[in-house]
């Protein structure tokens, strides 16, 4: 074979190559394609992102306003609480009170029965009356 077409050949298969190469793959467009889809991916994302924070910004304000309405009814609760214990207290000293008059009234009417009951039997012994006999209806019924 003469080196001629060897030569020849060199040149086909690399014009060949050549032409194979800057055709490029069917699938594929241009190399800007691919970055414009990655673009367009991460502005997709981007935006889901932001949605996604949107959203829990409002979940957030939502949980806070929850939070703090319930902060101000437990505040009002121990309020209302502290009130009728002060309330409460006042009423266990007045009738602390009420049950120690009864109790100095109740002394009082007892001494002064009993000076009564010595008052009359001092008034009896002075008599010099005999004592009272059982009578026979009162033995006969026992």
């Amino acid at each position: 074979m003469p080196r001629s077409y060897k030569i020849i050949g060199f040149l086909l298969v690399t014009l060949l190559g050549a032409y194979g190469c800057s055709k490029g793959t069917p699938g594929a467009s241009a190399p800007d394609t691919t970055a414009t889809a990655k673009a367009q991916k991460l502005e997709e994302e981007y935006r889901a992102a932001t949605a996604a924070r949107d959203q829990l910004r409002q979940k957030l304000a939502v949980a806070e306003e929850q939070s703090a309405k319930a902060q101000r009814e437990l505040e009002l609760t121990k309020a209302t609480a502290a009130a009728e214990k002060e309330a409460l207290k006042g009423e266990v000293k007045v009738r602390t009170g009420e049950r120690d008059a009864l109790q100095i009234q109740y002394e009082t009417f007892r001494k002064n029965l009993k000076e009564l009951i010595g008052t009359a039997d001092v008034a009896v012994g002075a008599l010099n009356l005999p004592a009272p006999k059982p009578s026979a209806e009162l033995g006969a019924q026992k």
